[in-house]
């Protein structure tokens, strides 16, 4: 967590071979120039986000939490502290600082609010890989959380966000489908957002899926798997240009580009 380049989760797998998951099938829906700059070329940002880096933490805090018992807070405390000289980039309203008391406050509300809603832990940072029929590549992941929510089994993803989750964003998330197929058995998905407010708060969203959901997302899979096989990239553009990271390389500043990304090997 303390080098200079953020990952995304799944890299720290130990799949090292060519491979599809959530956060890949997603970044080409995105836009397949993004997928292009971060997969193959590897352009990292210089200064990686702070919200990036303490999500990560507050993850890593939960699982703590979950595996060991710890006290999340600490472990927060701890790992929050270890970045504090790190060159990150903050947005106009955060800080270490500030990032510091949202965190405590979030994880000190987690665990005297929703921890006792939460029973019968089975898996926590689940890793996964899958063999699935119709993709060429194993599908792999980590799932934050598979335990009893509700009375029923549930496969929980945490987010910290900077605002409140809609209900659409759960029943629609093509991420739960996907753990979804690694845990059939579990009878509701849910999101719990951790909301990064002045007065942080906990939203919970629960929804099943479907057996046509399920469908329909391996057969979007499919097809985005071919077009990544086959090298089809290119541009999306539209407003979402604006806070991408690879603004600088598409609109030719090179520049800028070599002051703001960093290729990784």
């Amino acid at each position: 967590m303390t080098g200079a380049v953020a990952r995304e989760r799944e890299e720290g797998l130990p799949h090292k071979g060519p491979h599809l998951s959530h956060s890949r099938l997603n970044r080409y829906l995105h836009c397949p120039e993004q997928y292009r700059l971060y997969y193959v070329e590897n352009l990292r940002l210089r200064r990686p986000s702070a919200n990036l880096i303490f999500g990560q933490i507050v993850h890593q805090a939960l699982a703590a939490f979950f595996q060991t018992h710890d006290n999340p807070v600490g472990v927060f405390r701890e790992s929050w502290t270890a970045v504090h000289d790190l060159a990150l980039t903050y947005s106009q309203r955060d800080s270490w600082q500030t990032l510091r008391a949202v965190g405590e406050m979030l994880l000190d509300k987690f665990v005297a609010d929703e921890a006792p809603k939460i029973r019968n832990v089975e898996a926590s940072e689940k890793s996964f890989e899958l063999t699935v029929t119709g993709l060429d590549l194993p599908f792999v992941g980590v799932i934050d959380l598979v335990a009893t929510f509700e009375g029923q089994k549930t496969v929980v993803d945490f987010k910290t966000s900077a605002s409140s989750y809609q209900d659409y964003e759960v029943i629609l998330s093509d991420q739960l489908t996907a753990y979804q197929m690694v845990e059939p058995e579990a009878l509701q998905t849910a999101l719990c957002v951790l909301v990064k407010t002045k007065a942080p708060k906990i939203e919970w969203h629960v929804a099943p899926r479907s057996d046509r959901q399920l469908t329909d997302y391996l057969a979007k899979a499919g097809l985005i798997a071919k077009e990544i096989a086959s090298d089809h990239f290119y541009k999306r553009p539209g407003k979402w240009c604006s806070y991408c990271d690879y603004l600088p390389v598409c609109s030719g500043d090179s520049a800028k580009a070599k002051t703001t990304l960093i290729q990784i090997r």
